[in-house]
């Protein structure tokens, strides 16, 4: 039975592999394979991607049966047909990187797998260390997240564009009419913050601030990510877009997560621009309030946008077109699996003094961390994910000694 589920597991990590990897995400094919280890404005997340995605592979084969260099050959041969394959998909690069990247990924699970033993059977003592060590890493990785997503300003000028027409974003096929920035009439030219009748240099950063468009609808909303106004600091810089994407209303501030070339999680308004029709004139707007991102179309408004310490995967891999409550999963799976290992440690060594301390870090980071690096409250569902982390362990353990005792087999002592 186990190894049938080993295999089921092979199969379910290969099929998540191929999902992640074989879906068109542009619309021009690549010029011919990368020797890059990763490139582009996301090229650490996608490294870390790489890095991530194939350890289920290579941990399930092993548990499968499959010899541990047999595995790494396997992860190896599959990752070169992704690849290989990548070549006739839309906005999909082939590249001699992401093979290296893949095959380590695979041999990072091998190697888990053989290591796992030890720490399931620590000593009481070392269970509560570690339960210890893994709540200090998550509160650091949470604390990081809020980091990275927080708003950063380049130095004015700006520079205000309209509509333009960027890789991997669209185009957006409607008409921008007019934009304001804080009140100030902007007509594609720099935003000077020397001029004293222009924006003040602090613009965008106080509460109440705005960027305004007025623009027409086109005939058919966007099939992906098209900005209407974006705001460009003299090198270029991205520093705020407003877009629509089908209709979707979205916003993207520059943060330290894109400095450093990870994943650009947005903030969506989902379908506030449903009741649109074509040609109809829009006025929409957003600023940042008290409580976080606010967006407004026409008389209409919506805030409380931002990101929240479940949404830390987002800042690895960024699907935009997921339903809001496959995001919500993720969001409670990410915490849960940051914390299970706590969860775990009751099998172990029980609730002693560690395991209390390790649950109240987890406790308090949830509530602190959001307020000191500008995230947005931890949202139930998040709370969940790691309620089911802390418990969850422990809750499979009775059920599975329930089912035992009914059976009339006993379990030993430390299996799980």
């Amino acid at each position: 039975m186990n190894r049938r589920i080993a295999w089921a597991g092979v199969a379910l990590s290969t099929l998540g592999i191929l999902v992640a990897t074989l879906q068109p995400s542009g619309t021009t094919l690549a010029p011919g394979w990368s020797f890059d280890l990763s490139s582009g404005e996301s090229a650490i997340a996608d490294l870390i991607a790489n890095l991530l995605l194939f350890i289920p592979l290579g941990a399930c084969l092993v548990l499968a049966g499959v010899r541990p260099l047999r595995a790494i050959l396997l992860g190896a041969a599959l990752s070169f047909s992704v690849e290989f394959s990548q070549q006739w998909i839309p906005g999909r690069d082939p590249s001699v990187g992401d093979v290296i990247a893949n095959t380590t990924s695979t041999a990072i699970g091998v190697a888990l797998v053989l290591a796992l033993p030890r720490a399931l059977h620590a000593t009481p003592q070392q269970s509560g260390w570690q339960a210890l060590g893994i709540a200090i890493a998550a509160i650091v990785v949470w604390s990081i997240t809020g980091i990275l997503t927080r708003p950063i300003f380049p130095p004015a000028p700006y520079w205000d564009v309209w509509t333009p027409n960027w890789d991997h974003w669209g185009l957006y096929r409607g008409k921008v009419l007019g934009a304001r920035l804080d009140g100030i009439k902007l007509s594609q030219s720099i935003v000077d913050t020397a001029d004293p009748h222009s924006a003040p240099p602090d613009l965008l950063l106080k509460t109440g601030q705005s960027l305004q468009v007025t623009a027409v609808w086109p005939a058919r909303p966007p099939h992906r990510k098209s900005p209407l106004v974006a705001l460009l600091d003299r090198d270029t810089t991205k520093v705020l877009i407003l877009a629509a994407d089908g209709t979707d209303l979205m916003v993207r501030y520059y943060s330290q997560a894109i400095a450093l070339r990870m994943e650009q999680p947005a903030s969506r308004w989902r379908h506030a621009l449903a009741r649109l029709a074509p040609q109809d004139t829009f006025l929409v707007q957003t600023w940042r309030g008290e409580r976080g991102i606010c967006l407004s179309v026409n008389s209409e408004r919506s805030c409380g946008y931002g990101h929240t310490i479940g949404e830390g995967w987002e800042l690895i891999y960024y699907p935009e077109h997921f339903p809001a409550w496959l995001y919500a999963l993720l969001d409670m799976t990410w915490i849960a699996g940051w914390v299970v290992g706590i969860g775990y440690g009751t099998l172990q060594a029980g609730r002693t003094p560690l395991w209390y301390a390790a649950a109240a870090i987890v406790v308090a980071g949830l509530a602190v961390v959001p307020m000191v690096t500008g995230l947005k409250t931890t949202p139930i569902v998040e709370w969940l994910g790691a309620a089911i982390g802390l418990a969850g362990p422990l809750v499979v353990r009775k059920v599975a000694t329930l089912r035992s005792r009914q059976s009339g087999f006993k379990m030993p002592a430390r299996s799980f």
